[in-house]
């Protein structure tokens, strides 16, 4: 029996050289005692007395049943833990091959990254650069890690980055985009945008991680915009009008950055008042005219660029008109309008003037409409404009019918020719008192006067003509009558009127 039980323990050793060392210690002690255990029982039964040697075999018949029991647990537990071991064993090669694939995506992210991203430490030196400032400043990784982070920056923008690194070190975190001037490899100023994010307390990482992103040609369209930017203002304000601009804010709001002094000259006001009470807002705005650019404000969002007029009140109480031109600048990034510049021209003079033409205009077509003369205008392509009260009760069609269409009242043989005649007035060679036979509505003809003149617009191109008639039906029928008359009038004496004296006037004494 003993032979079995040293067997297993034999058993038992082997397997525990297979155990994680805290089992394999556990198992080796438990192992090594049983070991003593039975030598100390060998050892006994060789001084007990042969009286004692059958109680002592029952006894060591117990002890070696639970012996047995106690091996055969300690080997499934051992066989548990073997199992357990392979699962560990399986998970951290699985994990070991997540963490390398993982890895080997990281390095491809940040090498085809088209920002450089650094990692620096508290001191300030640069413990990581990926490959990107290779393309961007021109220096291999390998050739500035370890270098000072500060020591290529401009020094113009040293002292802003010194700050702001100071910063990081304090305030753990994500820290706002600056932008700073790096020495390129060959000697020029590359303009950078970073955004950093202190991991210093991250074991992980224990530094500061850059993103930085090259931004010369925005840098440049910026510098671009601000001398242009520079430039309008000047000509604005040796001009008569005046430039704005207002910042759009994120409540809805607009808030005047700057207005140039041609505002003080057209408005009275000085521009700082413009920036304290606001131009939308305020009474310089006539009260009839402050939905107009309401309305502006929110087309704003629609249009990139508008125009608008209205009247504006200047100190001295007088109503002065304005022509705003406005373009409206959106950001990507924010995808809404941030600001709106503007400039404001006055109009007032040219106003008056297109208010008088306006009046003229209206008196003009008043006229017309009553005229006694039959009137009308057409284009040059022959569509009718104008078709007063008089030219329906002459000719029959009414305007409705008439508008936009050709001449109605044109026979079918003579459209060419009194096209030709119409083209002719609009080349400088008005028609007066010319007689043509035109059609009525219901057919027959009609005998009329044609008084035709060309009709230009601003720029003094002939657009159409003007077009007058006069009835001749009545002019026909007195001078038929008077044909009549003066025929009668020459007509021979009759051969009676020899035989009759005529009467004697008695002479007065």
């Amino acid at each position: 029996m003993l032979e079995t039980v040293y067997k297993y323990l034999k058993m038992l050793e082997q397997q525990a050289n297979e155990l994680l060392p805290p089992q394999q210690q556990i198992l080796t002690k438990t192992v090594e005692d049983l070991s003593i255990s039975l030598q100390e029982l060998a050892a006994s039964r060789q001084f007990e007395s042969a009286t004692n040697n059958a109680a002592k075999l029952v006894e060591a018949e117990k002890s070696n049943r639970l012996l047995e029991r106690t091996v055969a647990q300690q080997t499934a537990q051992i066989k548990k833990l073997q199992e357990q071991l392979n699962q560990e064993i399986s998970q951290h090669r699985r994990d070991n091959q997540a963490l390398t694939k993982s890895e080997s995506k990281l390095q491809t992210v940040l090498r085809s990254s088209a920002d450089l991203i650094s990692i620096i430490g508290s001191d300030g030196r640069v413990r990581y650069h990926s490959a990107a400032i290779q393309r961007i400043l021109g220096y291999s990784p390998e050739e500035r890690v370890g270098k000072f982070h500060g020591e290529l920056i401009h020094p113009d923008d040293l002292l802003a980055w010194r700050a702001y690194f100071g910063n990081l070190l304090e305030h753990p975190g994500v820290g706002k985009p600056i932008q700073y001037r790096k020495r390129h490899a060959d000697g020029s100023w590359i303009y950078l945008e970073s955004i950093c994010n202190s991991l210093l307390h991250d074991s992980s990482v224990q530094g500061i991680v850059i993103s930085a992103r090259e931004i010369g040609d925005r840098k440049q369209a910026e510098i671009a915009v601000r001398e242009s930017e520079s430039h309008y203002r000047v000509i604005s304000q040796i001009t008569s009008d005046f430039a704005y601009s207002f910042g759009d804010l994120p409540d809805g709001k607009f808030a005047c950055e700057w207005v140039t002094e041609a505002f003080e000259r057209c408005i009275g006001r000085i521009p700082q008042e413009l920036k304290s009470f606001g131009w939308w807002n305020s009474e310089l705005v006539h009260p009839e005219d402050r939905e107009i650019l309401i309305k502006q404000l929110d087309g704003c969002t629609f249009s990139r660029t508008g125009a608008s007029e209205y009247r504006i009140i200047n100190q001295k109480g007088e109503v002065r008109w304005m022509r705003d031109r406005w373009q409206a600048v959106w950001d990507k990034n924010e995808e809404r309008v941030v600001r709106l510049w503007g400039a404001c021209q006055e109009i007032t003079d040219r106003k008056q003037v297109e208010l008088k033409l306006q009046l003229a205009k209206k008196v003009l077509q008043a006229q017309i409409g009553q005229a006694p003369l039959a009137i009308n205008c057409t284009t040059n392509d022959g569509r009718t404009l104008v078709w007063n009260s008089a030219a329906e009760k002459l000719f029959g069609w009414t305007s409705a019918e008439v508008l936009g269409q050709p001449l109605p009242n044109i026979p079918a043989g003579q459209k060419q020719g009194f096209y030709a005649l119409l083209k002719s007035a609009g080349n400088d060679k008005p028609q007066n008192g010319l007689e043509v036979s035109l059609l009525k509505k219901d057919g027959s003809s009609i005998d009329v006067w044609v008084w035709a003149a060309p009709v230009r617009d601003d720029g003094g191109e002939t657009i159409g003509s003007i077009n007058i008639f006069s009835d001749l039906s009545e002019r026909k029928r007195i001078e038929d009558e008077r044909q009549k008359l003066a025929a009668t009038k020459n007509m021979e004496e009759p051969f009676w009127a020899r035989y009759v004296s005529p009467p004697q006037t008695k002479k007065k004494k």
